[in-house]
């Protein structure tokens, strides 16, 4: 092997070559990234999607992720209570240990025990996709904010994988996004139970109306319904068959 062909290999091996957005047959794939919105993943599944009514699907929490969250809140108090009753602490007077796992842990516990009740939402009657307690106010809101998207505003989904490597375990954890007129992205899901991303993938395309990109099976999926949650007045885009959000 020539010093060149080395080179070149070594050079592919750090930066990949771009994914061919050509399949998917559609200019916004083009300018849309294809490297991970959202990087790392879990390796168990975190949120289940519910069909609530036809207005409305929520995302709720996994029973492995509750688990996940009631390990770090739950089994650190029951070591401290156990090494205290033991008399531990009064021998070794190593308080910090007890400091780590009576305070760090379980607040990490209740931080995942707020993420795992908080509502995901996708409701057509507000016309907003949100996370978090609080509800999108329509009437005031006139653009998207960090954790509240218009609806409207979605133009596709995308499903690309990333290989996740930690000091333990190795695994491949699979993204759900939005993806707007202008090729920006809002990351939805990340974990590892891609069949489950494409099943959610499959009922959101339909709810909204809009297809989506799967980078893993490279395959286009099209909505049997033609996008509904469009603004009438906004003008037609010939050129993406779409219309265009004012």
């Amino acid at each position: 092997m020539g010093l060149k062909s080395f080179i070149e290999k070594i050079t592919k091996g750090v930066r990949p070559e771009p994914f061919d957005t050509s399949i998917f047959n559609d200019p916004l794939a083009d300018i849309t990234p294809w490297t991970p919105q959202a990087r790392g993943g879990a390796s168990f599944k975190t949120r289940t999607l519910k069909k609530v009514s036809s207005s409305e699907l929520h995302y709720k929490g996994s029973t492995g992720g509750l688990l996940f969250a009631l390990v770090f809140t739950i089994m650190p108090l029951v070591f401290v209570i156990g090494f205290f009753g033991s008399g531990f602490f009064e021998e070794s007077g190593d308080f910090k240990f007890a400091f780590i796992f009576f305070l760090i842990f379980p607040v990490v516990g209740f931080y995942l025990l707020y993420r795992h009740f908080q509502p995901i939402v996708l409701d057509k009657r507000s016309g907003y996709f949100y996370k978090g307690f609080k509800k999108p106010v329509n009437s005031l809101q006139r653009s998207n904010k960090k954790n509240q998207i218009k609806l409207k505003t979605i133009a596709a989904l995308q499903i690309i994988s990333e290989y996740v490597r930690t000091d333990k375990s190795s695994y491949t954890s699979y993204e759900l996004n939005f993806v707007f007129e202008d090729g920006s992205r809002y990351n939805v899901i990340d974990h590892a139970k891609y069949e489950a991303v494409r099943e959610d993938a499959a009922v959101i395309s339909e709810f909204l109306g809009v297809p989506y990109w799967d980078a893993v099976h490279r395959e286009t999926y099209i909505p049997k319904n033609k996008k509904s949650l469009v603004d009438t007045d906004a003008p037609y885009d010939s050129t993406k068959r779409r219309y265009r959000d004012m």
